[in-house]
């Protein structure tokens, strides 16, 4: 039972069998994609809210901004380091 995939642990992916390899590095790519487009969307369209409801400065969305930019680099690089993204 030990040899079958993901047996020996939860959500285990280091023994992907063959034919499912490709599918599921199009799967982590595809996750990957959503989660940083996400992330920039979640960032440009609150600020865009704050601002039209009279909350916020273009200031302060800058200042937003380039306070999120660091964080999404990072999740671009945490993705290429674990293979989500092909290179």
């Amino acid at each position: 039972m030990g040899s079958r995939w993901n047996v020996d642990g939860v959500l285990s992916m280091s023994e992907i069998p063959a034919e499912f390899a490709d599918f599921v590095k199009s799967k982590q790519q595809q996750l990957a994609i959503n989660v940083l487009s996400s992330a920039a969307a979640g960032v440009v369209l609150a600020n865009l809210a704050a601002l039209f409801a009279g909350d916020a400065s273009l200031v302060m969305l800058g200042e937003t901004v380039r306070a999120a930019l660091p964080l999404i680099a990072l999740a671009v690089i945490a993705s290429f380091g674990a293979g989500a993204v092909r290179r």
